[in-house]
Order: structure tokens, then sequence, then C-alpha cells
């Protein structure tokens, strides 16, 4: 973030120039710049007059303090001005300055024409009810002219040019002391001094006499008898003191009861209000003997305003003592800040309105250029994006080919799998429509129970195979059932028929039995009579094997079974007669 430099406040003495530069922070001041620097001897700034002494001193003032230098506000000396707080009727600014021209025009002694005015509301009248009280302040333009030439030598831009009595009606507000009563506020320079009387935060009257520390040098010299540098030094070192001479100086009598008298007068013009404070400012408060002149009049310590009692928490970049000598200026200065109570500026409304355009256009050349930079900024930034789409259009080109290649490449190894599967399928077709019979017979052989007998194995093109044949019981048909309809070659196996029949089979015999046997079966009928019977085994051979009949009961069974193929058959293939597991 880019800092704010503050306006520098440059202070136009008789003897000097005192310039300043206040930087705030969240606690108030948190540093003050300043310098003085003084005039050529016998250099005098008047309107049209030379005006380079003054600028060299105060470049030279503002390269010793260290201030950067941008903007400028300035301010009139009070004597150079009219100031008054006069009542007037609430209305809008433009109509009040129609009002307060037509009243200045018979209290200044030249046109209207010539001289910039402003002013500012300050409340209620309290004199007056229904009334606003409004300071109005107003210098010659030639003055304000001189003003502004000076500013454009020294390459700043005069943003206020003010009056030093405003400025210091800012110190006497931040001294923050509330008591009640009218505070008489005293800058004594050297050619005059300003006077100013408030009650609170409101200024009440501000007048300029011509009481300075110039005069009064004057008047040591033509009472004394003595050189000017002589009178300046007898007045820095014994003040006042000199009027205990004998004989008194009459002048410098004449000088002190003066200034009694203006103290005296701007403490009671707006009302018999207790003075309940007096402050001093200025090289003239230095004078020796002037504070005791000032309690003997008001019966009132007169205070001192100071740079560290102001702003005590400030850096100073310089000594103290020299602060205070530049104390107005300082004061000026923060009429860049939200410290003063004033928005006065003799700056001509025509210069304003000349800035004020000048700002616009500048404004508007700013714009632009900043529009010019943003379109070149986004014409850049679209460039890149619209390359990286690009680039990115490229790349997923590369990839949708890619992927166009990776796909029909899986949908060759798809339609291969395919292809193999259809083969697969095939060949698996194919063997089970030849070993078709063989696998039906070898699933029966499995499930048979023992002592079932299949009679009949028929297989006909486009019929279902017929099973049928004999079981112990309807359990073992059962079994055989469930068992061949596990097949992967069937789909379904259905029972026709279940009959409990008698079977007569021939059962083996083995031992005596079979001799028995024997014997009976050589006296059977029709065998020979008389005709003893040998037995047909050999001493040391097993004994014979004689099948003998043999009568059980039994379930005959008829299956149908349905295969999801069509074997390989021929016309017809069939099995009949017996078959036992």
């Amino acid at each position: 973030m880019r800092l704010r430099i503050p306006p520098i406040s440059i202070d136009i003495g008789s003897y000097s120039v005192k310039v300043a530069q206040v930087w705030e922070g969240h606690g108030g001041v948190r540093a003050i710049r300043f310098a003085e620097q003084p005039l050529p001897p016998g250099f005098r700034w008047e309107i049209g007059g030379d005006r380079k002494p003054l600028i060299h001193a105060i470049r030279q003032a503002l390269s010793q303090a260290g201030i950067r230098r941008r903007t400028a506000i300035m301010a009139v000396p009070r004597r150079q001005v009219t100031a008054r707080i006069s009542p007037y009727p609430a209305a809008d600014r433009a109509s009040l300055r129609r009002v307060i021209e037509y009243d200045l025009a018979d209290q200044i002694p030249f046109p209207v024409e010539q001289v910039v005015l402003d002013f500012q509301t300050l409340g209620p009248s309290r004199e007056q009810a229904g009334l606003t009280d409004v300071l109005v302040v107003a210098a010659q333009r030639d003055l304000v002219r001189e003003y502004l030439a000076l500013a454009k030598d020294l390459g700043v831009q005069l943003t206020a040019l003010t009056v030093d009595a405003l400025a210091l009606h800012d110190l006497v507000r931040l001294t923050a002391d509330k008591r009640p009563g009218v505070t008489l506020s005293i800058e004594t320079g050297a050619r005059a001094s300003t006077i100013n009387a408030s009650e609170g935060d409101r200024l009440r009257l501000t007048r300029s006499v011509g009481l300075g520390g110039q005069p009064l040098t004057q008047a040591i010299r033509d009472d004394l008898g003595v050189s000017l540098e002589e009178a300046q030094r007898l007045k820095e070192a014994e003040g006042l003191a000199l009027l205990e001479r004998q004989p008194q100086p009459h002048r410098m009598a004449v000088w002190v009861e003066n200034l009694r008298g203006e103290l005296r007068r701007s403490a009671l013009s707006f009302g018999p209000a207790v003075t309940s404070r007096v402050l001093m400012l200025g090289a003239g408060s230095e004078i020796p003997g002037l504070t005791e002149v000032i309690r003997s009049e008001f019966g009132l310590e007169p205070a001192r305003l100071s740079v560290r009692g102001l702003f005590p928490a400030a850096v100073l970049h310089g000594d103290a003592k020299s602060a205070d000598r530049c104390l107005l200026a300082i004061a000026q200065a923060l009429r860049g800040s939200s410290r003063t109570a004033w928005t006065i500026s003799l700056v001509p409304r025509e210069v304003a309105e000349v800035r004020r355009r000048r700002a616009f256009q500048i404004a508007g050349k700013a714009a632009a250029v900043a529009a010019i930079a943003a379109l070149a900024v986004g014409y850049v930034v679209e460039a890149r994006a619209i390359s990286r789409q690009r680039d990115r259009a490229g790349l997923l080109q590369q990839q949708a080919k890619a992927a166009e290649k990776q796909q029909a490449q899986a949908k060759q190894i798809l339609d291969e799998r395919d292809a193999m599967k259809n083969d697969l399928q095939v060949l698996q077709l194919a063997e089970a429509r030849r070993y078709a019979a063989l696998e039906l017979l070898k699933t029966i052989s499995e499930f048979a129970a023992p002592g079932t007998l299949i009679t009949h194995f028929t297989l006909r093109p486009g019929q279902p195979l017929q099973i049928q044949g004999t079981a112990p019981d309807s359990s073992a048909v059962a079994d055989l059932q469930a068992g061949v309809a596990r097949s992967r070659l069937v789909t379904s196996v259905s029972l026709d028929r279940a009959d409990q029949v008698t079977v007569t089979r021939s059962v083996p015999v083995t031992g005596p039995a079979a001799r028995q046997a024997s014997v009976e079966q050589g006296n059977r009928p029709g065998a020979r009579k008389g005709v003893k019977t040998k037995p047909r085994t050999k001493p040391g051979q097993p004994p014979p094997v004689i099948m003998r009949p043999s009568t059980t009961s039994a379930v005959s069974f008829t299956l149908t079974v349905h295969l999801w193929i069509e074997p390989q058959t021929g016309k017809q293939r069939m099995v009949s007669g017996g078959m036992s597991p």
C-alpha cells in the first residue's frame, strides 16, 4: 500500500521562514519534522517584489528538515486579511455567499471583485437568536496570487491558503481545557500581535494589533537613544524591566499600555465574561516582563504553548526549543489531518475549478491508460489462455486418437474373444452331441442304486430319451431321476410310470448248496433212471457255481429325459435288453 505523504506547512515571518510536516498514526501525531531558516537582512516580501531570496530560504528549510514536498499549506498573517464573526440568517452556501459579498462591500476599502473571500458557519448565534454565526475571511486578490505564484515557483500545489489566527485557535483546542470563561490566546510576532478570544472550542473573536516585537524595539531605541541593534539586545536581555529606569521610557510605557488596552478590549468585546486563562505564543512572548504585565491585568498566570505540551508522544526531528518557535507552522500543518476545526481557504474558486478539471482530465487519462493496460493485460492473458487451450486441444486430440486406437484394439480383442467363445460353443456342442449317449449312460450308472436293471435306453431323432427298467423300490427310482436331472445335457426329467412287479432272477449258488442243486438237477424229470450221478468237481477244485432262479418284488419304471441338444443318433439308437450298473 502506498504511503500518503502529508502536506507541508510554510509560515512566512518578517525575519525567517518556518516549515513543518506532521505525520499521524492511529494514536495521534507520531512524528513532526520542522525547520527554521532566517531571511536575508533587510529583506521584505511585498506584492510584486523579488521572491528569489524567499524561495531559497524555504528550500533550505525543507532540505534541513528532510521534508519531501508535493502539496503545501500556507497562511496569510492576520494583519493582512479582513476577518470578522457576524450573525447571518440560515441559508444554503450559495445564497449565504451572495449575502456576505453584499454586506462586505461596505466594510472593505476596495471593490469586492478585487478580493478573495471564504467563510465558515460556527453555529447558532449566542447574541441574536435565530441567526447563525459566520466567520468571514477576505484578502486582496493580488496577495493571494502572490502566494499561488510562490507555490508554483517551489514546485508544490497550494492545497489551502488559510490565516495564522485559525491555526492559533487549533492550538487552543488541542489543550482540551474545558474550564468555563474566556480564553485569550496571544501570538506576538515581529510586526503585530494576533489576539483570539474563545469559549470552549468556539472562536468568538480574532484581532490583529500593531504591537509586535519590532515596534517595541523601535520604542526602546527612541527612548534610550541607542542603535536598533542595541535596542534589540536590551529588549531580549531586560525587556519591560527597562520601564523602571528614570526617567521612565515614554514610548515603551505607551506600548505596554496599548497592549493592556487591546487585551482588555478583546476580553470584554462580547460580554462581561470572566477570563479564565491566557495562552501565549510566538517569539515576542519571550520578552522579559511581558508575563508580569498580563498577570497584573487579569490576575492569571499566562501559560506558554509548547510542542511537548501539545504532542507529548510525537517524535521531534529537531530540538524542542526550535519546535516551539515553529509551533504556528506545525499548527498550520494540522490542516492536512482531522485535527483542525477549519475548512476556510483563500485559494480562488476559479483556481480550484481549474484544478478539479485538471484532476478530472488526469483521472480520465489515468482511467484510459488503465483501460488500455487492462485490455493489453486481458489480451495477453486471453492469448495465453487460447494458447493453453490449443495445446490442451492438441493433447486431447492425441489422447482421442490413442483412445480410438485402443478402442479398436479392444474391439478386435472382443471380436476375437466372441469368435473363440462361439468356436468353443460349437466344439462343446459337437462334443456333447457326439458323446451324449455315453455321458448319459455314465450318469445313469453313477446314480442307479444296486439291484436297478435298465431294460430299454431309447434315443430317437426329435424325441426325448426313454429309459425303462426295474429298481428295488420307489426311492431308488427317485434317486435315479434326480441324478439324471443333474446332467449338463438334461433340461428336465419326468417319471411316466412306476409299477410294482414280481421279478424272477437267476441267483448264483456255491458250496454245498451248489452240490445239492446239482444232485437235484440230476433227479430232474427226464434223467435216466438207475444211473447214479457223480459229482462234477474234482478233488482240490473250487466248488461249482450253480445259477438258481429267485423271485423278488421290484418297481418297473419309465423315465422321459428332455435334452438341450440333438444327439448324433443317426436314424435311431436304441439299447434293448438288460443293463445293470
